[in-house]
C-alpha cells in the first residue's frame, strides 16, 4: 500500500502545480514513463529519485508524508472506490514486487495469495469474513447462512520457453536464459472443492452461496497482452447442477481414486456451466495499473452466464450419446435419436431454440441426464440431509 499511496500523493501534487508527466521527469531529470509507473503503484521507487522528485516539486519530506497518509475509514464493504484499492493494495502491487524480488532471490515468482479472493468477495457482496482460513463461514451472511470462496489464480501459473524450456514467471516476456520470446502461458489451474469424510459431505449443501473468483489473462497467447480479467461468480449449492455435480463426486470419483483427491471445477467448462453461475464481478486491471470495473452490484448488470451452443461442448468426455438422448426424449419425445455425439448436439441446440427452453430448465435436464444414472443405485450411502434433497426433486 505505501507504494501506491506514494504514487498517488506524486500525481495529486504533480495536477496541483499544472505539471505533466513530462515536465515532472525532466525537473527531475527521470524518465516519462517512470513517473508514470510510479504513479500507479507498478514501479519501486528509491529514496533518491524520490528526493529528486520532491525537489522537483519543491516540497519536503514532511508535508509529502502528510499529504500520502491514507484513511481506511473511507473505504466501504460493497462499493466499486474499495474493490479498485483492494486490487491495487493486495494484488497489483505485491505481485509485481514479487516478481522483482524474485530476480534478485532467484526464488519463485509465485504469489501464494488465495485470500486475496476472500478480502475481494466480502468487498464485492458487502459481507464480512469469518477471520478464519479454514474451510466454511468464509462470509457471514446473517441469520445463521453463511458463504464459501474458492479462488483460481490462472495469471500466476509458471510458464516456460517454448525454445530452451527454462521457467518463465507470468510477467516476463522474454527467457531470461535464452532471451527467446516464444513464451508459453499456461491457464491448467481450476478450483477445488475438497470433501474429505462423511461429516463434510453432508454439509457440502449448507452454505448459502458458493463464490467462484478467477484471475486470468485476458488473451493468453499475446505475449504482449498485461491486462488480467477478475471475475466472481455467485452460485447456489442447491442447483442441481452444483449438487448432483459433488454427489457424484463423492459417491463415484473420489471413491475409486487412491488419493482422494479434491473435486476439479474448471473454469468455463460444462460442469461449471450447469451450475447456472451467476457473474456478479468483473474488471480489467489493465498493464498500467488502471482498473476498470465493468460487472459491480451498485450497476445493477449482474448476469448469468447462460450455456454457449451445444456443439460447443463436443469434447466434454461426461455429455455421453446416452445422456444426450435421455434430455432430449424429455422434451422431445418424438425425436429420431442419432447415434453420433456431434448430429445430436446439433439438433439439441436447435430443438433448444425452436421450443425456447430457458436456461435453467436445459442446465437441469443436462444434469439429470449427466448424474442421475451414477447415482440413482447409491442413494442408501446418502446423509439424510442429502437424501432429502435427492428424493424432494422433480425428475
Amino acid at each position: 500500500m505505501i507504494q501506491i499511496n506514494v504514487g498517488k500523493t506524486i500525481r495529486k501534487i504533480r495536477k496541483e502545480k499544472n505539471l505533466t508527466q513530462e515536465d515532472l521527469a525532466s525537473m527531475a531529470d527521470l524518465d516519462r514513463t517512470y513517473i508514470a509507473g510510479v504513479e500507479v503503484g507498478t514501479r519501486n521507487i528509491s529514496i533518491r529519485n524520490l528526493e529528486k522528485i520532491m525537489e522537483a516539486l519543491n516540497i519536503s519530506f514532511s508535508v509529502f508524508f502528510k499529504e500520502s497518509e491514507v484513511d481506511m475509514n473511507k473505504y466501504c464493504l460493497g462499493t466499486i472506490e474499495a474493490s479498485e484499492q483492494l486490487i491495487k493494495d493486495l494484488y497489483i502491487s505485491l505481485r509485481h514486487e514479487i516478481n522483482e524480488w524474485s530476480k534478485i532471490t532467484c526464488q519463485t515468482p509465485q504469489a501464494r495469495m488465495g485470500y486475496i479472493g476472500q478480502h475481494l468477495v466480502s468487498v464485492v457482496t458487502g459481507y464480512p469474513g469469518g477471520k478464519s482460513g479454514a474451510r466454511g463461514y468464509d462470509l457471514i451472511m446473517g441469520n445463521d447462512e453463511y458463504g464459501e470462496i474458492k479462488t483460481c489464480y490462472r495469471v500466476d501459473q509458471l510458464g516456460e520457453c517454448a525454445d530452451c524450456g527454462a521457467v518463465v514467471s507470468s510477467l516476463e516476456k522474454e527467457c531470461s536464459v535464452c532471451k527467446s520470446q516464444n513464451i508459453i502461458r499456461k491457464d491448467d489451474s481450476k478450483w477445488l472443492i475438497g470433501i474429505r469424510h462423511e461429516q463434510e459431505f453432508s454439509e457440502i449443501l449448507d452454505p448459502k452461496r458458493y463464490y467462484f473468483v478467477l484471475f486470468e489473462f485476458e488473451d493468453i497467447n499475446d505475449i504482449n497482452n498485461d491486462n488480467i480479467v477478475a471475475s466472481i461468480w455467485e452460485v447456489d449449492p442447491k442447483t442441481r447442477g452444483f449438487a448432483l455435480c459433488m454427489i457424484d463426486y463423492y459417491l463415484n470419483i473420489r471413491e475409486k481414486s487412491k488419493s482422494k483427491a479434491p473435486f476439479n471445477m474448471w473454469p468455463h467448462s460444462l460442469k461449471f456451466a450447469l451450475t447456472n453461475p451467476k457473474l456478479i464481478y468483473k474488471s480489467i486491471i489493465k498493464g498500467d495499473g488502471t482498473i476498470d470495473t465493468v460487472v459491480f452490484p451498485t450497476k445493477n448488470n449482474e448476469y448469468v452466464d447462460n450455456l454457449l451452443s451445444l456443439p460447443s461442448y463436443s469434447s466434454a468426455t461426461t455429455l455421453t450419446v446416452n445422456c444426450l438422448c435421455d434430455a432430449i426424449k424429455q422434451v422431445s419425445p418424438d425425436y429420431k435419436i442419432k447415434k453420433n455425439k456431434k448430429q445430436l448436439l446439433l439438433s439439441f441446440e436447435e430443438i433448444r431454440k425452436d421450443k425456447g427452453i430457458s436456461n435453467p430448465v436445459l442446465c437441469d435436464l443436462l444434469a439429470n441426464a449427466i448424474y442421475l444414472p451414477t447415482i440413482k443405485d447409491k442413494t442408501d450411502k446418502l446423509p439424510p440431509r442429502l437424501l432429502e434433497y435427492y428424493n424432494n426433486l422433480k425428475v
